[in-house]
């Protein structure tokens, strides 16, 4: 999907987030009841990442608990939205997360550690989630063998892929969190011409200008912005 798709999707799928969000607090609030937890308290956000359909950050240091879904797959206005099962599956694979987080786990399940580890894979099995850290079309349909993911723990070929993995996509989402713009910085869009950046949200792997274009406020991810235009070197500091 392009700038211009992207942008003229924002407004419907903003539209949207009141109807996922619900969607998800309800799922939550059913496994809370179940499993004493809170997670349908936590906050929820949303925002239109290409690479990452959501995400759970447990609260340490500056950075606040909540989890993230990008629009651009939970959306009903995409154009190929995410079926109704493997929706509920990645809200499902987050909370597994939260789960990993704010549960004690049995010491026969942490001998593989990790965002995806041995803990994480007995939360899935414990609500249906799918185990698997990658996302792949008809899976959440299928039957989960999760005693086999646990029985061998130390004969898992991918865990160091995964993990490689793991630390390639969390120096990226590092990259992408840096703030290039300031608060007041007028910049030139290739659409909608120069605008003045009002306010800077900064979200799960990426960040959100919200900026002026005349009587307009739009807001704009960073990433795609940088790639669209280029910031006048008069406004550069």
């Amino acid at each position: 999907m392009n700038w211009n798709e992207i942008e003229k999707l924002r407004p419907l799928l903003e539209k949207d987030e009141q109807v996922i969000l619900a969607d998800i607090r309800a799922l939550y609030q059913k496994l809370d009841e179940r499993f004493h937890l809170r997670g349908a308290r936590i906050p929820i956000t949303f925002g239109f990442d290409e690479d990452v359909l959501g995400s759970y950050t447990p609260g340490n240091g500056s950075n606040m608990e909540h989890f993230h879904f990008s629009l651009l797959f939970t959306g009903y206005s995409v154009e190929n939205p995410l079926k109704r099962s493997d929706r509920l599956d990645l809200y499902l694979h987050e909370y597994a997360h939260y789960m990993q987080y704010n549960m004690e786990i049995p010491r026969e399940y942490q001998f593989k550690p990790g965002i995806h580890g041995s803990a994480w894979i007995w939360c899935c099995s414990l609500i249906g989630a799918v185990p698997s850290p990658y996302y792949k079309v008809g899976e959440s349909l299928r039957k989960q063998d999760y005693k086999r993911k646990l029985r061998n723990p130390i004969n898992d070929p991918h865990v160091q892929l995964k993990d490689t993995r793991q630390r390639e996509k969390e120096y990226q989402d590092s990259k992408n969190r840096v703030v290039q713009f300031k608060p007041g910085e007028v910049i030139r869009h290739p659409s909608y011409g120069e605008g003045s950046i009002e306010q800077i949200e900064q979200l799960t792997g990426s960040v959100r200008l919200h900026i002026r274009f005349g009587e307009e406020l739009k807001k704009i991810d960073q990433q795609w912005l940088l790639k669209a235009m280029r910031k006048p070197e008069q406004t550069r500091r």
